[in-house]
Order: C-alpha cells, then structure tokens, then sequence
C-alpha cells in the first residue's frame, strides 16, 4: 500500500467475535464484535477484507468527501487546503470490499483530488523551496505529502542554484 506505513495504526471495529487473530506481527486477542482496536493499515486491508473488521464511521472516507475536498481545492487554485493527516488512508481503507465499479470510480476521484494537491504542491515548492520548512505549509499536508515534500525539496532546491550559478 505505499506509504500506508508511515501512519501508524487506525482505528476499526470489529464486526465480529474473535477468538483471536494472528497474522505474525500482529495479533488480536479474543474480543467481542464492537471492539475497537488499532492497527497498521496493512494489517486492516487484510482484516477488512476477511470481513472481521471494519473503519469506524466516523473515519470512513467517503465519494462525497473526496469531491467535496476536489471542489474546494479547485475554488482556490493558488491555495493549499488542509487535509487531515491520515486522510489518503482512510480513503482507501474506505473502498476495500466494495464492488469492482464503485471502487473503480472512488479511485478516480481520489486520484483526481491527489494530482490536484500534488500540482499545487509542486507549484509551491518551484516558486518557494523554502516553504518546505515551514510549519504552516506541513500542517496542510498528509503524510504522504510530507514525505514526498520532504524529499523534493531539497532536489529543486538544488536544481534551482545550480541553474543561476549558486552551486
């Protein structure tokens, strides 16, 4: 799942009871349906998939969500809107076990919101290397998008200086 790694856990609900579940690195104990607990994204594609847990509701991403948030980065084109941090994993905790068109169209969507963020990310990041650094700027991102802010930064950092002659 590409950088679901770099959040740690994410809360779900179990669906059913378990008598347990050991899947190596993790394991749950014996737990009643309604159970909450936290896990690595990986490990809850795999859980969310053997219909033993599912994402809370509150933390379910939503197709309406994902337009919602395509529109209002599309109302101001210069702007950067804040995501939660967690969002781009939650989305796509969110469309697992749904059907084949559903989840086709949820990944278009998510897709478009990304590569939208990810042009004004880079915009940014052309005009202002600098901005990388910058709290205000971080707080806006993903971690996704702050690692990859993280680590092309100082790529055109240095692409800017050693086209005027600074490097």
């Amino acid at each position: 799942m590409g950088f679901s790694y770099l959040v740690p856990s994410v809360r779900a609900v179990l669906t059913r009871d378990v008598d347990g579940v050991d899947l190596g690195l993790i394991s749950i104990a014996p737990a009643k349906a309604g159970s909450i607990i936290n896990a690595p994204p990986n490990v809850l594609e795999v859980l969310i998939k053997r219909g033993v847990v599912s994402l809370l509701d509150e933390d379910k991403v939503g197709s309406e969500e994902i337009l919602k948030r395509v529109w209002l980065e599309n109302r101001a084109p210069s702007e950067l809107r804040e995501l939660p941090r967690d969002f781009y994993v939650r989305a796509r905790l969110s469309m697992v076990g749904g059907d084949q068109k559903s989840v086709r169209i949820y990944a278009q969507q998510l897709r478009e919101l990304a590569q939208l963020r990810l042009r004004k990310i880079l915009t940014l990041l052309a005009v202002n290397p600098g901005i990388a650094d910058s709290r205000d700027f971080l707080d806006k991102l993903t971690v996704e998008e702050e690692m990859l802010v993280k680590s092309i930064a100082p790529l055109i950092k240095d692409f800017l200086n050693v086209l005027v002659g600074l490097q």
